[in-house]
């Protein structure tokens, strides 16, 4: 089972804390990810301060720089 809540939304991008529960309801992980706009995960991380450092990260690039790349995995 899985929980999932928005943490903070900045320039376009979601921060989500995603918590992975057992049948009974218990935490077994948490993990978090951060969102484009069309809410496609773009980063997975085990620690939120990685995932704040990642959209901090992002919100100083150029949109216009950001159109027209992908990457595919």
């Amino acid at each position: 089972m899985q929980s999932r809540k928005t943490l903070t939304s900045r320039s376009g991008f979601n921060l989500m804390q995603k918590d992975f529960l057992d049948s009974s309801g218990n935490l077994i992980r948490t993990s978090y990810e951060v969102e484009d706009a069309n809410e496609d995960v773009i980063g997975r991380f085990g620690s939120l301060a990685e995932a704040e450092s990642f959209i901090t990260l992002l919100s100083k690039l150029n949109p216009q720089s950001l159109m027209g790349q992908c990457i595919v995995v």
